[in-house]
């Protein structure tokens, strides 16, 4: 499984020269990666991975070419990311099902 956070360094490195340009597909974009990014490193929860991988391709779909290089790019990382997601959801479905167990139910 690829490294949604390399990937994301990977594409914001490709991306950093068209991102200058002010309210730009790529200058959103960044800002999209940079949260996206944050999100993942701070793993609160499924939930709110899941929230900003929908957020994340909804931009996608709206201001890239669906068919272009780098909405495959960002489809790659969303996808990655939310796999992220999903074994974070399974940890806190292990959280829950030990904490009842304590608790005796």
């Amino acid at each position: 499984m690829p490294d949604p956070i390399q990937l994301i360094g990977e594409l914001l490195n490709k991306v950093s020269a068209q991102a200058d340009v002010q309210e730009s597909p790529e200058w959103y974009l960044r800002s999209y990666l940079v949260d996206y990014k944050r999100t993942l490193l701070r793993r609160w929860s499924s939930q709110e991975i899941e929230f900003a991988t929908e957020a994340l391709m909804r931009f996608c779909a709206q201001a890239l070419d669906t068919h272009g290089a780098l909405y495959r790019e960002c489809a790659e990382i969303a996808e990655e990311g939310a796999k992220v997601g999903v074994q974070l959801k399974a940890g806190e479905g292990a959280k829950v099902g030990v904490q009842l167990k304590a608790e005796g139910r």
